[in-house]
């Protein structure tokens, strides 16, 4: 796991460092604690299911369901964006900025780095889905989403700097995923607005015979 995290920067700096004699040890403890959490993720949220679900009435049932079954999947997608697209340009980027300084890397900083960006990089690919959840239980509206797009951008752009490091590249990598996620989730707000009309007009419509 530990070989996986470092092979984006090692081709630019060699060998990570440490400075503290627990450095080693406790960079596997936390990168098999967090490896653990994401292999077994689908089983804590089904647990979780199981003990919540028979509280639910059906209709919050099939609210959750989505979520229960893509949540895992978008975060996933998300993590590998960042791992396979987003790093090699962040790193090169960062690393080659100033060429008369000799990079020397603490494993523990480089691996809180790695941790913290695929995790914002999954929260961020589940917009779609929290769009879709909000729009089915009421509190938003593809209209409102379409109306404020313009909004949005600009806060995300901000939340992207805050979230990455202070480089123009990691910024523009994670604001433009989040741009088309947004759009993503006018569209999913469209699909349970359409699907929840449908179902009106079912229901309202008189039996036959």
């Amino acid at each position: 796991i530990v070989e996986v995290v470092k092979h984006p920067v090692e081709p630019y700096v060699g060998h990570l460092q440490f400075d503290t004699l627990t450095d080693p040890f406790f960079t596997h403890i936390k990168a098999s604690f967090f490896a653990a959490i994401f292999v077994t993720f689908p089983i804590i949220i089904w647990q979780i299911w199981a003990f919540v679900g028979p509280g639910l009435y059906k209709r919050e049932k099939r609210l959750m369901w989505p979520f229960l079954l893509f949540s895992f999947p978008l975060f996933v997608g998300g993590g590998s964006f960042c791992y396979f697209v987003v790093f090699p340009f962040a790193v090169q980027f960062l690393v080659n900025f100033d060429k008369t300084l000799v990079p020397s890397l603490r494993i523990g900083d480089y691996l809180s780095f790695v941790l913290t960006m695929t995790f914002v990089f999954g929260m961020v690919f589940e917009l779609p889905l929290i769009s879709l959840l909000l729009t089915r239980v009421g509190l938003l509206t593809p209209e409102w989403l379409s109306k404020y797009r313009r909004y949005a951008i600009v806060i995300i752009f901000v939340v992207a700097a805050i979230l990455t490091p202070p480089d123009v590249v990691s910024q523009i990598a994670l604001a433009l995923p989040m741009c088309l996620l947004y759009w993503a989730g006018i569209l999913f707000s469209q699909f349970a607005v359409r699907r929840r009309k449908e179902r009106e007009v079912a229901a309202d419509a008189p039996e036959a015979g």
